[in-house]
């Protein structure tokens, strides 16, 4: 723990660290090359390092509701109770520091090395006790001068785009610690972006539902309003005239004080549906307000209440008379109630909202216990074909990443789970996904893929992994500008969804195909930015910078693929189109690099 010998001790008697603890958002700060700044100008660097922690005290830490902790030589130690106040913090700090460079030569510039995570620490006046300080210090060393790396923690809190332009740094070695840490770097805000998507214009006008939040805030309480929000987003989807987008891209702005034309940039949506909860008992209460984002205009806002159990047995009004407001209010004519499936219980909906996070991570450790999880939901709920599509996609992910000796092995038992899904409920979209999935790649089965694929896109014409998974089939017969489009709709369906880096890897995938390489590079480039650990990814960018000329590149691409994935192996999961004609010129690109296979 930080702070040495007393830590854990109090005057009294030993401090029960787990009462006394809270999670904090930790931030430390290093001053770059200290040692070689006070020696050359000890007086001066003092002065200008003495003025600076007192402008972080004074105004950094109060702006952003921190804290500053402690100062110690050359370093900072601040708290906030917020992630997104933190990564904030950690952008000020850089930014006024850089004015108390102005005019010195580049050998007098001071910077600093910025580190933060989100962890159970015990708050003192002048301390943090607990290893998340640790954890602190170690992230900001992999950090350049002028830059934040932030722990997967505390990146899961952010929203790519949102609080932070995030690039996943992947598993790296820390020193004093026993395991790889996953690092992210985080920079400001506000990077174009996707320059070579085609163009997926769409006339209908696009609605967001940002999950509801609760009040008086409850972690515990979360899920409840991710679940209403789920049911708004699926009913309203299913009018001919409405755009919405999936609650995974909006949940990253939820609770974010942005301007809304910052709003529409990351969304692109012309209306904004949020709103508030109060749990009493079995009742709730939402009060929900519906904006235009060009202007600000509040077209409505209303409450209404319903008993939980009822909202989520398909009893309850709350959710249809929300849909029939902002159906009036968009398009002047109500939709009838649709409801989207019900979990039996909420904490089976936090469940699988935790399974899908630990897949997506892609960390192997994570991975697998979502598969313990699944399985648990299966079992809890035998009618329900949510848990068994999430376990089709979760073997498939296994043979896709090169886990596994056997990939048919994985390929069967994610149809196996498919075939579950579609005899407990063949209209969820999810389930028939999972079936055009598992058909492609365990039976080659491109038109009952297909099939599957646009019986779920009937259902939901925004269900983005439907779009995804289309282009594939869409360019195995040949349709390439078919495909583009397709897997362009669920880009622009899912702006700020976790699975995006599943989607920008499909459209580097047709581009490979079509030999329009320097697309396929830059593409899947974008999808390493945002998961630094999707092997096909990696593989597609090797392939593109070989097949397009660029050995050198494409031997460097390899090496840092061997070095992320070390026990992941060159063709697993890549049995069908554009993945296969990746393998070779990806193998051939390790062998001339001299790296074992």
């Amino acid at each position: 723990m930080a702070g040495g010998h007393g830590a854990g001790e109090h005057e009294a008697g030993r401090w029960d660290f787990e009462r006394l603890a809270s999670r904090r958002a930790i931030l430390f700060a290093d001053l770059v090359e200290s040692v070689r700044h006070f020696k050359r100008e000890e007086a001066r660097t003092f002065d200008r390092w003495h003025r600076y922690k007192t402008l972080v005290h004074g105004r950094v830490a109060t702006v952003h509701a921190g804290r500053l902790v402690r100062t110690t030589g050359d370093g900072l130690l601040l708290d906030f109770a917020h992630a997104a106040d933190a990564t904030r913090a950690a952008f000020d700090l850089h930014r006024e520091l850089m004015a108390f460079n102005a005019g010195e030569s580049p050998d007098k510039v001071l910077s600093l090395r910025v580190g933060l995570h989100l962890a159970e620490v015990v708050a003192e006046e002048h301390e943090l006790w607990g290893h998340g300080v640790n954890v602190a210090q170690r992230l900001a060393t992999l950090a350049h001068p002028g830059q934040t790396v932030a722990s997967a923690a505390l990146r899961s809190m952010l929203g790519d785009g949102v609080q932070a332009d995030i690039q996943d740094m992947g598993e790296r070695i820390v020193k004093h610690l026993d395991e790889p840490m996953r690092a992210f770097l985080l920079s400001t805000p506000g990077a174009p972006r996707n320059a070579h998507l085609p163009s997926t214009e769409d006339l209908r006008p696009a609605v967001a539902v940002v999950p509801f939040v609760a009040l008086p805030a409850d972690p515990e309480h979360d899920a409840l309003g991710h679940a209403m929000a789920d049911d708004i987003i699926a009913s309203l989807s299913r009018h001919p005239g409405l755009r919405v987008l999936s609650r995974a891209s909006t949940a990253a702005v939820r609770g974010q004080a942005l301007p809304l034309s910052r709003l529409r940039e990351l969304l692109g949506a012309s209306f904004l549906l949020t709103g508030q909860f109060y749990l009493r008992g079995n009742r709730v209460r939402l009060s929900a307000e519906l904006c235009e984002l060009r202007d600000g205009q509040v077209l409505w806002a209303g409450g209404v209440s319903g008993e939980v159990d009822a909202l989520f047995d398909g009893q309850d009004e709350l959710v249809p008379h929300i849909v029939g407001q902002v159906s009036q209010q968009v398009l002047a004519h109500e939709l009838a109630r649709v409801r989207a499936l019900p979990m039996d219980s909420l904490a089976s909906y936090s469940l699988l909202l935790g399974a899908q996070g630990l897949v997506d991570s892609l960390v192997p450790k994570d991975f697998n216990i979502a598969h313990g999880v699944l399985e648990h939901l299966s079992e809890r709920h035998p009618r329900q074909a949510a848990p068994h599509a999430m376990l089709a996609s979760w073997h498939l992910f296994k043979a896709l990443q090169g886990w596994t000796h056997d990939a048919p092995g994985e390929a069967e038992k994610a149809y196996v789970q498919a075939q579950r899904a579609m005899e407990k409920d063949a209209t969820l979209p999810a389930s028939l996904v999972a079936d055009g999935v598992s058909r492609a790649y365990a039976r080659r089965d491109f038109d009952g893929a297909t099939a599957s694929y646009e019986e779920a896109i009937r259902l939901d014409p925004h269900c983005a992994p439907a779009w995804a998974r289309l282009s594939e089939c869409l360019s195995q017969r040949g349709l390439h500008d078919d495909s583009l489009q397709a897997v362009g709709r669920a880009i622009s369906l899912s702006p700020l969804d976790p699975q995006r880096f599943v989607y920008e890897s499909y459209a580097a995938r047709t581009s490979f195909v079509v030999k329009r390489y320097d697309v396929a590079a830059d593409l899947a480039r974008a999808s390493i930015r945002r998961h630094a650990l999707h092997a096909p990814s990696h593989r597609l960018l090797v392939a593109s910078l070989w097949m397009g000329g660029q050995q050198p590149q494409a031997r460097g691409a390899a090496q840092n693929y061997l070095r992320l994935l070390p026990n992941a192996r060159a063709g697993d999961g890549q049995n069908t189109g554009a993945g296969q004609a990746a393998v070779t010129p990806f193998v051939q690109a390790l062998h001339d690099a001299g790296l074992p296979f």
